[in-house]
Formats: C-alpha cells, structure tokens, sequence
C-alpha cells in the first residue's frame, strides 16, 4: 500500500529517504533520549519497503501472551480505518504520548505517517499534556494518563478528539469525561491481534453511545458461550475469538459489552456475569463496587461485594434494603465489606486477582 510523498514531525516535513536517512542517525544517537530513540526506530523500520517485520507481543486478553508478527499492508489498512472514522485531513495534529513499544503507541505513529498527520512527539508519562503547546486535533491515551491529568488540572480541551484505551474508566472520571464539550471523548475495544480498536464508542456530548460501533469493514458474531468473535478483513488471518460477553446489536453494526468470561461466577447453578451486577448495584447504591466469588459449601459460590467507602461505619443495613428490593434473591451478595480505595492494576482496572488474595486471607481492605 502506497504512503504519501511527505511526512510531517513535530511541525517539519521530510520526504521518504530524508526521514529514513535522519532516523537512522537518531536512533543510534545515545545522546538522544531512549523513548526518541526507539520511535525513530521504529519509524525508520516502517518505512523500509520490503521484507519488513515488526514484533509485538500480545497482552494476552484472548490467550497466552506471544510474540505477534505485524504486517505493514495491515498496519496501513487498520490506519486508514481510523482517519476514515475521525475524519482526520492532512496537517492535522496527532499527539503521540504512548510508548512504542506496545501496539497502541506503534498505531499511532503509523496513522500520523498514513494520513499526512502532524506527529507531535511527547515523552510518554503520566501527565502527556503537561507540556504540550498549542492544540491537537486527535490523541490516544490509557485511563491513567487520563485520571492524572484530570487530578492535576490539565486542560483536556487541547485535544479535540480524544481516543481512550487499554483499560477502565473509573466511573468518576467517565463522569468528569461527560462534562467536557470541546472534547469528543471515545472508549475504545481493541487487541494486538486485530492491530488495536476495531470498535469505538463515544462517553460525551449530546448524543453518546450507548454501545461500541464497529470501524467499516468490520464483522462480529458470537460464539458458543455467547463471546464475542471479531474479523477484520486486510488486517487479521481470519476471525479471533475473545473472552468477552457481548450483546450484538440487530443491525450487527456494532455490540454491548457485558463482562469477561472468565469472571462469570456460579451460584446456586445460576451464572452472575459479575461487571453488569457491578453496574446496577453502582447506580443502586451510588458507590463503586465490585462483585466476587468466596467458596460456599451450599451455593458453590457465593457473591460478595466490595464497596469502593472511604468513611466509618459504611451504611451496609441500608444497601442491603435496596438491594432485595430492586435485585433477583439471586442476585443480592451475602456479604459486603468495605475498601477505602478498590485496589487496581497498572491499566487502572479493578485487579480482582488482589482483591480476592485480600478476601481469602482475611486482610482488612480498609
């Protein structure tokens, strides 16, 4: 697939062999910072017109982590998918504050260098807008870089449209997102193995989305167990099955994320997909929450629930009203304990994993 005749960095323009020529002497440049030096390599390494191959490990959501071979034709076209979605013109400014060595920072630069977009080159870290100057049309960040810069006060608004991926959204921070209006803020589905999002869904402005859309030229179905099967045509070898419990919208255009698999618990012979529990006991209770398994000599299992409470004497008789009066009896936990903080992993997800190890052995969460 044919790239355009110039590319565009942090505000100067290079043809082919110029750029290819300079980033063969960045990256060997040990006085250039490694971050820089690793994305002229990585750019330097794209743009070689043949026999090419670009490594990326998987994180593993769909199997074991292993070693993913990339391919250029398909890094363009899953590119292009993206500009086509956002409606990004040549010139426009793409923020790149993820590492390159992961998927979703390699993703970027490549749809800057396919779409004629402006690269602006940030050192990846906590806080990406902390010393950017001037605004960006279109930037892709994790939860954490967003939780950061709405603790620290830094201005979202500089980057009009504004991709989310790689993890959760705490639900106060989707609340913040919410309130934003110069921003189109979007969440994202992706997996190295379809070379990042194939699905995006809007969390703000007058009209957000209730479920993911899919880019064009994607196909979902379902398998067996009701999870969630995606193809994306010039990108993967044929459909990837995930873990992910989803509702397929009528029009097949797109679906409605439930929970992941692996976290259904059985109780009683009744399966509980824990992440929609989680939501509807939130909106119940107003508290974040999340719902896990202990191992009961009747049921099975039976559903605990940790509630994200910072304050004494946690009101739990009042939760529990609530809770038989607007759940299934299948559905209300036999027991809740309180944490002044859920712990969470390095993708500001809930880690359950922790959170169970805490559980079991009778560790105070508070």
């Amino acid at each position: 697939m044919k790239l355009p005749e110039t590319f565009h960095i942090d505000g100067t323009s290079y043809g082919r062999e110029t750029l290819a020529a300079f980033c063969e002497t960045t990256m060997d440049n040990l006085a250039i910072p490694e971050w820089k030096r690793d994305l002229f390599s990585f750019i330097g390494l794209f743009l070689e017109r043949s026999g090419v191959r670009i490594k990326q490990k998987t994180s593993g959501t769909t199997s074991d982590p292993k070693v993913y071979v990339l391919k250029r034709d398909s890094m363009i076209c899953s590119a292009r998918k993206t500009i086509q979605f956002f409606d990004l013109q040549p010139g426009d400014r793409a923020l790149l504050c993820l590492p390159v060595h992961y998927i979703a920072g390699k993703m970027m630069v490549v749809r800057s260098l396919v779409g004629g977009l402006d690269l602006i080159m940030t050192e990846p870290s906590a806080r990406p807008l902390k010393e950017l100057n001037g605004s960006v049309s279109f930037g892709a960040m994790v939860p954490l870089q967003v939780h950061e810069s709405i603790q620290h006060g830094d201005d979202l608004s500089l980057v009009k449209k504004l991709l989310i991926g790689g993890g959760e959204l705490h639900p106060s921070i989707k609340g913040e997102l919410t309130r934003i209006e110069s921003t189109a803020v979007y969440e994202s589905f992706a997996m190295t193995e379809t070379y990042t999002h194939f699905a995006l869904k809007r969390i703000n402005g007058e009209r957000p989305d209730s479920d993911f859309r899919l880019l064009d030229g994607v196909f979902v179905s379902q398998d067996k167990r009701g999870c969630l099967v995606v193809d994306v045509p010039g990108v993967t070898t044929g459909p990837v099955t995930t873990n992910d419990l989803t509702e397929i919208v009528p029009s097949g255009k797109g679906f409605r994320w439930l929970g992941r698999f692996d976290n259904v618990i059985k109780s009683g012979g009744i399966k509980i997909v824990p992440e929609m529990l989680e939501q509807r006991i939130t909106r119940l209770i107003g508290y974040t929450c999340l719902v896990l398994p202990e191992k009961d000599a009747k049921l099975g299992e039976k559903l605990t629930l940790v509630v994200e409470y910072g304050e004494p004497d946690p009101p739990v008789d009042a939760w529990l009203e609530v809770l038989h009066a607007k759940l299934s009896v299948y559905e209300v936990p036999k027991r809740i304990v309180t944490a002044a903080k859920i712990p969470r992993n390095s993708s500001f997800k809930p880690d359950r994993i922790a959170v169970m190890r805490l559980l079991n052995d009778g560790t105070s969460l508070r």
